[in-house]
């Protein structure tokens, strides 16, 4: 057959492709004279099979055929230990999955800890206004909390802006906070 796609040709002749198909397999045709006669080959051979006569298959072979059949369907209907044992197992490792994933996901904690704070504190969010760190109250007396050295030397480095827009020169709209250094 040729060597682009040997389908083509049988599927052409079969009357199997679609017609946008069927036109570009055409052209093709036209172009290529060795797949014009290929087609043309396979159609004689198609002619030449359709005129033999239709014949019956034996008796004997239709019954073997039938004996066999039936044999097979019995051995696939029969009980299988290991198709049970193998839906059993599956069974099981799916139950033990999902009664784990129960477990787990219900001995988690509930609490959603922002909203767990208590009620007497109202904490309020930052808000930077003119580039300014305001700060107020004091270092948390929780003994729970541990600070950081750093942070508590980082408080005495703030110095308070009494004016934020006292000078409003050019060089002077940067306001620092930390240190003078």
């Amino acid at each position: 057959m040729h060597n682009t796609d040997d389908h083509k040709a049988i599927r052409y002749l079969m009357k199997e492709m679609d017609p946008s198909e069927e036109l570009e397999f055409e052209k093709q045709m036209r172009e290529d004279e060795d797949l014009l006669i290929e087609v043309e080959s396979l159609r004689a051979t198609k002619r030449r099979l359709s005129a033999l006569p239709d014949l019956n298959p034996p008796k004997h072979i239709i019954d073997n055929l039938s004996e066999e059949a039936a044999k097979a369907a019995q051995k696939n209907a029969g009980f299988s230990f290991n198709n049970l044992f193998i839906k059993a197992a599956a069974a099981a490792i799916l139950l033990a999955s999902l009664t784990g994933g129960f477990i787990y996901y219900s001995s988690m904690p509930t609490e959603n800890p922002v909203t767990n704070a208590s009620s007497s504190q109202t904490i309020e969010p930052w808000v930077d206004r003119n580039d300014i760190l305001r700060y107020a109250g004091e270092a948390p007396q929780n003994s729970e909390t541990t600070i950081h050295p750093d942070l508590l030397k980082s408080y005495d480095r703030l110095q308070l802006v009494s004016e934020p827009m006292g000078n409003t020169s050019p060089s002077n709209r940067i306001l620092l906070t930390g240190s003078s250094n």
